[in-house]
């Protein structure tokens, strides 16, 4: 059994379960603040992924948002899953959230899928082949001018606003780029630069379930990831991140 086209359908099915369900107040719930929220549905997307994946793959470890991490085994390929990324858009829009799925045999990625739910657009990526929306092949864009480039995060007020090392590079880097955007999902924002509709993407605070798999995604398409600080991403604790479209455009980005 291929762990690529069982995780495919998994995603598939969960998407269309979300697409169908219609959100109750009492659904949602605040985690650390009221700009930190949780719903029912995030726990039943997350254990309808880990059930049919461990089903398939017994022996495979999952780390995940809502659910403490399935142990690790001996010989064991990690999955890592976020039901929801983007449940405040989910929550006040139904749409710019998405699915997210990433494969790594150790350190080696095997597979990401990021599934723009609303749009029914999967983004995937098999590590060696390639970056694809669909059935098409998708690329980094070309611009490397700094004030050409349009950059994205998903939290403008932990970007820009509240106090933290990078702040004032942050506000600099800002005012020297064409543009920002902010779709408020770090899966979905990721493959916006894989795409080579944005260039840069920028946050100071991300999981291994919210980028896990869009970083597969980033690189197969051309382009880079780092934390902030251009330092390798790593693959199993909270961390900054940077994507870029190139990674020559790293020093050029850490001298702003």
């Amino acid at each position: 059994m291929d762990r690529f086209n069982v995780g495919v359908k998994v995603v598939q099915n969960a998407g269309n379960l979300l697409r169908q369900c219609r959100l109750e107040e009492a659904e949602i719930c605040q985690k650390t603040s009221h700009q930190d929220l949780v719903t029912l549905w995030d726990r039943r997307i997350e254990q309808l992924l880990r059930n049919e994946i461990l089903t398939a793959f017994p022996r495979d470890a999952i780390v995940g948002e809502e659910y403490p991490s399935e142990a690790h085994r001996a010989e064991s390929v990690t999955w890592y899953i976020d039901p929801i990324d983007g449940t405040t858009n989910f929550i006040n829009q139904h749409q710019n959230y998405a699915i997210s799925v990433g494969c790594w045999d150790g350190n080696k990625p095997l597979f990401g899928l990021v599934l723009d739910v609303e749009r029914k657009a999967l983004y995937w990526a098999r590590h060696g082949g390639g970056a694809w929306q669909g059935q098409t092949p998708i690329h980094t864009s070309g611009r490397r001018e700094l004030s050409d480039l349009l950059l994205t995060t998903p939290g403008l007020q932990y970007t820009f606003l509240e106090p933290h090392p990078y702040q004032e590079r942050m506000i600099q880097l800002s005012r020297k780029v064409r543009g920002v955007r902010c779709l408020g999902s770090v899966a979905l924002e990721l493959c916006e630069v894989a795409a080579g509709r944005a260039d840069l993407f920028v946050t100071m605070r991300s999981s291994p379930w919210d980028h896990n798999a869009a970083r597969i995604i980033l690189e197969e398409a051309g382009g880079a990831i780092f934390t902030v600080e251009g330092k390798p991403l790593p693959l199993n604790q909270k961390s900054t991140v940077l994507g870029l479209s190139s990674a020559d455009l790293r020093d050029y980005i850490l001298t702003v």
